[in-house]
């Protein structure tokens, strides 16, 4: 059972007649018993049919951000079962967020079945995609004996790394073998935490990389903190087969040869995604340029004229825009980004260095 850390402010809960497909993790049974549980407990923040908040995208005035919609239109299937279940357990507040946590009001089975409610109301292909990047949907639920153990096992490693913080701490498919998230790196415990190891946990007979699956479920995770308006994005010509998300760097030689490319990658359908990644962080050489960048009102033509060495006409880099510069640092220092471009697909699947726009495109296409 996997206690992840917590992700994103708010989760939501439906009050829609459910739909369940034969294929799904679910039965109709809990999806029943999730909907007079949602409206006890959900409703009166999320609205009746789940509608959420119209502009749920915009922050308020207390830089928090709305309820989302649970229907599959938001970001909620970027999140994998363990994520979904902490997210009500614990709530949003300790990272800002308004939600309150209900552990202690709901038990396991019943948070799975408030889950089991609102997925039902996932289109078949929203769900899809949710099962393809989280294989593992079945896992039983968590309980209070696994989470009065977490301190328990971490005990000495606390002792040895501080005030350093460390989450996602999960059971293994092994006894006695737990995994840590410190940064980005995973070790694992054993001996109820008396031993550490670092490195990649395989599976061999199933042909796994159990430590890559974690890897991904964290750029999944932190790529969903940013929406629209704080990333530049270049979308497809026509329709949006897939979206490539690249950390770049306007004084990144690679990152400009990419960029040069970006049209044939719209031509094939795939959308480009840039957060700003400044090597160096507020010293390196790009820093104040992706400021400006991010201060702009075209960002997509300030990026391509700064890619291109052309900066007589960007803004100067003071606005409140140009902290998701800071946010984009931030966000790729916790997924191990040491250098310029680096590309992720949706699957959170981590391309490293450049990559040639033929190469991409038959990459995404397969």
């Amino acid at each position: 059972m996997k206690l992840a850390r917590l992700v994103g402010t708010c989760l939501l809960c439906l009050t829609l007649a459910p739909a369940v497909a034969s294929e799904r993790w679910y039965s109709d049974q809990q999806v029943r018993a999730g909907e007079p549980l949602y409206q006890r407990n959900c409703a009166v923040c999320h609205g009746v049919n789940g509608e959420a908040t119209p502009d749920w995208k915009t922050r308020d005035a207390n830089g928090n951000y709305p309820p989302p919609p649970l229907n599959g239109s938001a970001h909620t299937w970027h999140h994998d079962m363990d994520v979904l279940r902490r997210t009500i357990r614990e709530g949003g507040q300790q990272l800002g967020g308004v939600m309150p946590g209900f552990e202690g009001r709901l038990n396991g089975a019943q948070i799975d079945s408030i889950i089991a409610f609102f997925q039902s109301q996932w289109p078949d292909e929203i769900y899809a995609r949710w099962a393809k990047n989280f294989e593992v949907t079945t896992l039983p639920s968590l309980t209070d004996v696994v989470v009065a153990n977490e301190r328990h096992l971490t005990r000495h490693l606390r002792n040895r790394i501080g005030d350093v913080p460390f989450d996602d701490v999960s059971e293994m498919p092994l006894d006695d073998v737990w995994q840590v998230q410190l940064g980005n790196q995973f070790i694992y415990l054993l001996g109820g935490g008396r031993y550490a190891l670092r490195g990649d946990l395989i599976d061999l007979e199933g042909g796994r990389n159990l430590t890559e699956l974690s890897r991904r479920v964290t750029v999944i995770d932190t790529l969903a903190q940013f929406d629209d308006a704080e990333v530049v994005e270049y979308a497809p010509a026509g329709e949006r087969r897939a979206t490539l998300t690249v950390f770049t760097d306007t004084s990144c030689p690679f990152c400009q040869q990419l960029h040069a490319e970006v049209p044939q990658l719209q031509q094939a359908g795939i959308a480009v995604r840039y957060l700003p990644f400044p090597r160096g962080g507020e010293s390196g050489p790009g820093y104040a340029t992706l400021r400006s960048v991010w201060c702009a009102d075209d960002r997509r033509q300030a990026l391509t004229d700064a890619k291109n060495e052309r900066y007589d006409s960007l803004p100067p880099g003071d606005c409140a825009a140009a902290a998701q510069v800071d946010a984009g640092y931030r966000a790729g220092s916790r997924l191990g980004i040491a250098g310029t471009p680096a590309l992720f697909l949706e699957s959170g699947e981590k391309i490293e260095g450049y990559r040639p726009a033929t190469e991409l495109i038959q990459l995404l296409q397969r």
